[in-house]
């Protein structure tokens, strides 16, 4: 008999981790041997009852309900469980860290957290490598533009990602300075975290995006794409060197991604009969009502210490809002100040990474305080 899979789900508790469980939970190749989770206890216990076999782990919360606890269960666990493949399905710059600690313990990543590449740039994608490990993005868009790629022979121009445009997609630019948190975090088609729904609707999520296209992919700025599609059927399109199109089409179930990417390069999810038919659009971004686009595509070009700042603000100005303390457009206006800062182009140690990050948050926050 041929011998499972072994998996660790970091993350297991969020969006992400949920459905990477509900996925493995139905497919007796792969064995979860690992779950961790930032607090939220009794979640992971209720999941720890799914996978009995599964060492668990938290970093923000004691308990003797688990094996490990505090900042080095992740390391702990990783050690403790050797897995062939580890879920990052965690949110944020710690992401960075934690993918750096599964490459070396891991032979494949499904990566969910795009703040690993953005932040840790040219050094993240060389440290896995160096580990023998291998990257299969798990984000919808960058998936499929990994299956259209690699089922591609012919020279690849261009890639474009799509975008729902959030939930302020069809308000008034002038109506903006008034949405409220409640009106952002309702999503018109994807189910996500607090941040990252935000984050659709002011595209920063999209200019990470970007960025992590251009790693993940080689592409330079000017060939990497954005069209705003407000179906989400179609998630991600390539344009091929005699002028011709590919789009990959699927329902808006993150389930797709996160199975191609344990099972690549089969593939066997069991879908629901996914209908195609009715409206789809393409549109091109307006850069008034999502100047976080461009900016994206500024610090691409400006270096290292950009992206980590435009992250790192991004993370801080994102909460404030949630808390009623800015308006929605002040989230763009801190980032920008933040960028604008000046910061160093070529990192290539993760202490270095970890330190812009921190200054930012700090520069953040004291703009913040001064709102």
């Amino acid at each position: 008999m041929k011998d499972k899979k072994r998996v660790v789900i970091l993350g297991s508790t969020g969006t992400i981790g949920k459905m990477a469980a509900d996925v493995l939970s139905k497919n007796d190749e792969f064995e979860v041997v690992g779950l961790l989770a930032r607090k939220s206890l009794k979640t992971l216990l209720e999941m720890k009852s799914t996978f009995p076999h599964a060492m668990t782990a938290l970093t923000e919360e004691l308990s003797d309900d688990v094996d490990f606890t505090g900042s080095e269960s992740v390391e702990a666990l990783l050690e403790s469980t050797k897995p062939d493949i580890v879920v990052v399905g965690v949110s944020g710059f710690i992401g960075l860290k934690y993918s750096l600690l599964s490459a070396q313990h891991s032979k494949r990543l499904c990566l969910a957290n795009k703040e690993s590449i953005v932040t840790g740039g040219r050094f993240f994608l060389n440290a896995v490598k160096s580990y023998g490990c291998e990257i299969i993005p798990v984000d919808s868009e960058h998936n499929a533009i990994f299956q259209l790629i690699d089922s591609e022979r012919s020279k690849i121009e261009s890639i474009y990602l799509t975008a729902s445009g959030g939930a302020i997609r069809d308000i008034p630019v002038e109506a903006l300075e008034k949405v409220t948190p409640e009106k952002v975090l309702k999503h018109p088609v994807w189910n996500m975290g607090s941040r990252i729904t935000v984050d659709s609707s002011t595209m920063f999520n999209k200019g990470l995006e970007v960025m992590e296209a251009h790693f993940l992919f080689g592409f330079p700025p000017e060939k990497i794409n954005v069209l705003v599609h407000p179906e989400g059927k179609i998630h991600g399109i390539i344009e091929l060197e005699d002028g011709t199109f590919k789009a990959f089409i699927s329902k808006a179930d993150m389930r797709i991604p996160i199975e191609y990417a344990l099972l690549y390069p089969k593939r066997s999810y069991k879908n629901e009969k996914f209908d195609l038919s009715g409206n789809l659009q393409l549109l091109r971004p307006d850069p008034l009502k999502y100047p976080a686009l461009e900016l994206a595509y500024e610090c691409l070009k400006a270096g290292d210490g950009s992206r980590i700042a435009y992250n790192a603000a991004d993370e801080v100005a994102v909460e404030y809002f949630l808390r009623g303390k800015i308006g929605f457009l002040q989230i763009y206006d801190i980032v920008k100040k933040v960028v604008e800062k000046g910061w160093e182009k070529d990192l290539n140690d993760y202490e270095s990474i970890e330190s812009i990050d921190r200054e930012s948050r700090i520069l953040a926050t004291e703009l913040l305080s001064k709102w």
